[in-house]
């Protein structure tokens, strides 16, 4: 195995487990605190400490361009996406998100043809996309299937809206002049996600509710976790593999993240696996299988060389 192989295994490695075990820190922040809010301390407060390292070590160099452009895509994941999806997460039940969010491989396909030209997936992408997806079904149960029915419209759409939003984003990024050094690009994205975050919070009138108490040592324990691990760690994982995998590989993860999630609930919780899971699960990994043997290679699909790049 290369040391390109080593990173991005490394870097699939990170975005499953961790994101996988952020579901329940966000569950626990937006239950009692403002969500566009707290997603804005998350993400500036990890873009200031990224930062500030990197200043130490000489290495926050960037030119107006590159900070426009990390500042749009990080505007489109962090707000668009993870920030809505936050908000939504406050009226839809965890099992209900956990379908919608699925729908990412879908997005990530489509719009890679639309943006980068790439040629229509083979089949077996699509078969994997179509059987990871039944799997993300069975896993969520019926029950919450039926629950939709009783689900407000509104935050329904806002969570499809940042699926997309998020693809967009995510297919849109290696198309454009970014800092060469990741973690800076990270820094420059989080801050702006970040930042508009914010002013979301406040438009939305957040601010004018928000009280000390929505922050308990609960809160802020899920929300220092989702700072180092969910933004620092597995965001600079993801950012990586935006620029050294394909669409349909890198959206892998929104079918795997349940499973991390089901499984540590198990290991830690002593919740149970049973046979619905079990199959729902096998069905997933061969949906992820699938998409993988579709893929035509490790690098972007159509990705073109970007000036300033090497």
């Amino acid at each position: 195995m290369n040391n390109k192989a080593f990173k991005i295994l490394i870097s699939f490695l990170a975005v499953y487990v961790i994101w996988g075990s952020t579901y329940l820190a966000i569950r626990v922040i937006v239950d009692t605190g403002p969500a566009f809010i707290s997603m804005g301390l998350r993400f500036t407060i990890a873009a200031l400490l990224v930062y500030l390292v990197l200043l130490f070590q000489r290495k926050a160099k960037f030119n107006k361009k590159q900070f426009i452009n990390s500042s749009i895509i990080g505007i489109l994941l962090f707000a668009g996406g993870t920030g809505l999806v936050a908000w939504s997460e406050k009226y839809i039940p965890s099992g209900i998100a956990c379908v919608m969010v699925s729908l990412l491989p879908l997005w990530f396909l489509l719009f890679d043809m639309i943006i980068n030209k790439a040629k229509m997936p083979r089949f077996l992408v699509w078969l994997g996309v179509i059987i990871g997806f039944a799997g993300i079904l069975l896993l969520v149960g019926f029950k919450d299937l039926a629950n939709m029915k009783s689900i407000p419209y509104l935050p329904f759409f806002i969570i499809l809206i940042a699926t997309i939003i998020w693809s967009f984003g995510a297919i849109l990024s290696p198309k454009l002049e970014k800092p060469k050094n990741n973690l800076l690009n990270l820094s420059i994205q989080m801050f702006a996600g970040g930042i508009v975050n914010f002013l979301i919070g406040i438009i939305i009138g957040e601010s004018s509710g928000f009280e000390k108490q929505a922050f308990d040592l609960e809160s802020l324990l899920a929300l220092s976790y989702l700072i180092v691990f969910g933004s620092i760690l597995a965001m600079s994982a993801f950012t990586y593999l935006i620029d050294n995998v394909t669409p349909g590989m890198l959206s892998t993860y929104s079918y795997v993240n349940p499973l991390v999630a089901l499984f540590l609930g198990w290991l830690i919780l002593n919740e149970e696996i049973n046979s619905q899971i079990i199959i729902a699960s096998t069905l997933i990994l061969i949906g992820v299988a699938f998409i993988k043997m579709g893929d035509r290679s490790l690098k972007p699909i159509s990705l073109k060389r970007i000036p300033g790049r090497k």
